[in-house]
């Protein structure tokens, strides 16, 4: 490990992880992957040589996966999610059903205790908004109606986490009937404020605030609110991806959007790079090593699952084979809500081992997803031939 204390020591080692990291993406693009992988396991080799503390990684994984989120917002209106929300009971149904259950039976026949078993099921069965939104941006696949479907999915995953988490932390003994109360009071509250945030937008006052004369002020208040949002949604429960995600949809309303848009872009684009690099950061490279035998089977099981619940989530809303085809290719990757629940089961006997295994999973599942996303016109085209 490199100590960067010192005068001048983090400068140092800044410069020389940003540089290893534009390697490591640069590699990713030009072995024809996206860069997120090239990011991802450039932050576990960074994460070997240098001591980095975990509350650093832990606000670069957050301050990431808002302004991804963010951005995905800007793209949709609060009225097109709302008028396709019905819509997303069917696919949303299909997802669930489909990929609960199969990964608690791929996690257990491969020797996890039951009750780790439904921990894996819990971490793979939400996609990863922010890896998928960035190769949706990647790729400018973001203008598919298939894409609209996704991120309909995605929200409708963070919610139902938002949900289930509280009874995981009762499950694994870290709280009791009091505790699980607590935590449903404070999402309760938690929804009460982003429905008043929500409220505030109709009714003209967010934009506004946003409506400043002077650039710096713009992107002051602009990041003010993200955080504020987030914010509220990560102390409930809900979710800082999912309260950046409603900042977004937001913003895509008012007079301001192409302003903060052009103003907030350079800071996705390093925070972004931050999120990725900080999720393999924080894994121990060794027992990542020892985990694959493990996290690969469950990568391999749990994609199919997303394909196959992905592919009757969109027949079941009349889509072509073809489209239904790419809504599952689209949502294989897992990524924020897996490594949630991984951290949460650090204190118990199993917990290191399913930490590690967990963000080896990340890490594969991100590599075949984003291959996956990449390639999707084709793969897609071929799988909806043998299904016909």
């Amino acid at each position: 490990m490199i100590d960067i204390q010192g005068a001048g020591g983090w400068l140092l080692g800044l410069a020389a992880a940003l540089g290893f990291l534009a390697i490591t993406g640069g590699l990713g693009l030009r072995l024809r992957f996206s860069t997120i992988p090239g990011y991802l396991l450039g932050g576990v080799i960074l994460g070997a040589v240098f001591e980095i503390p975990e509350t650093f990684l832990h606000v670069l994984m957050t301050l990431g996966s808002m302004l991804i989120l963010f951005f995905v917002g800007l793209e949709f209106s609060p009225g097109s999610l709302r008028n396709r929300f019905k819509g997303l009971i069917k696919p949303a149904f299909w997802d669930a059903v489909i990929n609960i259950p199969l990964a608690v039976i791929a996690a257990f026949a491969l020797g996890m205790p039951i009750v780790a078993a439904i921990c894996f099921a819990l971490a793979a069965y939400a996609s990863s908004s922010a890896i998928i939104a960035k190769g949706l941006m990647d790729y400018k696949l973001i203008v598919l109606p298939e894409a609209e479907w996704c991120l309909g999915i995605l929200v409708v995953e963070d919610l139902v986490m938002a949900l289930l988490l509280p009874l995981c932390v009762v499950m694994l003994g870290a709280g009791s009937l009091e505790l699980a109360g607590g935590i449903a009071a404070t999402l309760l509250a938690g929804l009460l404020l982003l429905g008043l945030f929500v409220v505030l937008a109709r009714i003209g006052l967010v934009s506004r605030w946003l409506n400043q004369p002077e650039k710096d002020l713009t992107l002051l208040v602009s990041l003010a609110l993200v955080c504020l949002i987030a914010g509220i949604g990560e102390s409930s429960g809900i979710s800082a991806a999912v309260g950046a995600l409603l900042v977004g949809m937001v913003v895509s309303e008012s007079d301001s959007r192409k302003k903060i848009e052009a103003l907030l872009v350079p800071h996705r684009e390093l925070l972004a790079v931050g999120f990725f690099a900080a999720i393999g950061a924080g894994a121990d490279w060794r027992l990542l090593i020892d985990n694959l035998g493990v996290a690969i089977p469950l990568v391999l099981v749990t994609s199919l699952a997303k394909m196959l619940g992905g592919y009757l989530g969109g027949r079941s809303q009349s889509m072509s084979k073809e489209s239904a085809v790419r809504l599952g290719l689209l949502l294989v990757p897992r990524g924020e809500f897996a490594l949630v629940v991984a951290a949460l089961t650090l204190g118990q006997s199993w917990g290191i081992s399913f930490y590690n295994t967990i963000v080896a999973y990340v890490i594969v599942s991100a590599l075949i997803g984003t291959l996956l996303i990449r390639y999707h016109m084709g793969i897609s085209r071929r799988l909806s031939l043998l299904l016909s």
